[in-house]
């Protein structure tokens, strides 16, 4: 005897669906946590090889590399990182397009593909002459793309950064939040009814043709291409020169040859990163074990920044209806008093678990443990 009906089955697969939807929608998962992220290498150990950090106690030589347009205010820099060496290209200065950095008059052949041309031309010019780590951003000291964590801060990003992390890491995209970007972003030869032009814009461009000329004949079309946005993160100059420094001039070449524009030649060489210092088209890190080994942020487990983001979102929440009562009744209503102090909470709670998580990630023992990297006496991050 049939237990269920054909109509009845239709049924129940229909509403597990929307379960399961819902699940997504709402990040109600109940089987693990929804930062998920690769667990393997982090590169293609068939082109890279892994790095070697120094001994314990010895610095790491850095440069911050940057474009700015001549009117953009880049002055937090040598206030905030007074002791970091920079490369700073004006790419707007027509006139002679040097970088600013004192002794040095190289310049970026065309203002094209935004901060792309940028970061090639500083690889190609300094090839020989890289020091242990480069550091590529842009020239905003405060944007949504920087981690909450690090108060959407570039400096406090830079100081907080590991460079021994870097490293052992060869590539390191600094913004530890998967989204956007991650996972299964972009697609070659992606179907005209899938394209998504609000959030990938570039997309439609990217048809076979166009991939092959960027990344070479040779290179087999990938399912997606994913990395967390925007175009900032570390490299080693190890994982540089294990590339040919040809490999970067055909890339800049492409940019100086193609015909599409700026936004869009600038986006597909974001997305082209990780594939350029990792081997893979698809990286996409676990966002815990980005802070922890990445910031020394380390909360115990995925669980503990999981937590940390539901503090803030509650917060959020509370500060939306704060700025709601203010509007309404102005700042010396009791609603706005109330709100207000309630925001004030979940700061000093926010506060006290980042104090908490930091003093944590001081340990280079609990980094390697939440990372899952071996760790003996002695060892450094």
């Amino acid at each position: 005897m049939l237990l269920f009906r054909r109509s009845s089955f239709f049924a129940l697969t229909l509403g597990l669906l929307t379960i399961v939807l819902l699940i997504h929608k709402l990040d109600l998962n109940p089987f693990g946590s929804r930062y998920y992220g690769q667990k393997g290498l982090l590169y293609n150990p068939t082109v890279f090889k892994p790095g070697v950090l120094k001994p314990t106690g010895e610095n790491y030589t850095r440069i911050l590399v940057m474009g700015r347009l001549a009117t953009e205010d880049i002055s937090w820099v040598g206030r905030e990182l007074p002791d970091l060496p920079t490369k700073i290209y004006t790419v707007d200065d027509i006139p002679s397009r040097n970088a600013s950095s004192v002794g040095d008059d190289s310049a970026i052949p065309a203002n094209k593909g935004h901060e792309a041309m940028v970061y090639l031309t500083y690889i190609i010019d300094h090839y020989a002459s890289l020091p242990d780590v480069v550091l590529f951003f842009h020239p905003h000291q405060h944007a949504w793309h920087n981690n909450i964590l690090l108060d959407i801060d570039t400096a406090k990003t830079i100081k907080l950064m590991s460079s021994a992390h870097v490293v052992r890491q060869g590539y390191f995209n600094s913004r530890c939040h998967l989204d956007p970007g991650c996972p299964n972003w972009l697609h070659v030869d992606r179907p005209q009814w899938r394209w998504d032009l609000k959030h990938k814009p570039e997309e439609p461009k990217l048809t076979s043709q166009l991939f092959h000329e960027l990344h070479g004949a040779d290179v087999a079309i990938p399912a997606a291409i994913s990395q967390p946005c925007c175009a900032q993160f570390a490299v080693s100059r190890d994982r540089i020169t294990q590339r040919p420094r040809d490999f970067y001039v055909h890339y800049r070449d492409w940019i100086l040859q193609t015909d599409l524009d700026d936004k869009d030649s600038g986006r597909l060489l974001e997305y082209s990163w990780q594939y350029i210092f990792t081997g893979n088209f698809e990286f996409c890190p676990n966002m815990h074990r980005c802070y922890c080994d990445g910031y020394g942020i380390c909360f115990e487990g995925d669980g503990g920044l999981d937590e940390w983001l539901r503090v803030l979102k509650q917060r959020e929440r509370v500060d939306e209806k704060r700025l709601a009562a203010w509007d309404k009744a102005g700042s010396d209503s009791p609603k706005y008093k109330q709100l207000l102090g309630q925001s004030n909470l979940y700061t000093e709670q926010l506060d006290w678990m980042r104090e908490q998580a930091l003093r944590r990630g001081a340990d280079p023992k609990i980094r390697a443990q939440e990372c899952g990297r071996q760790w003996k006496d002695g060892d450094g991050y």
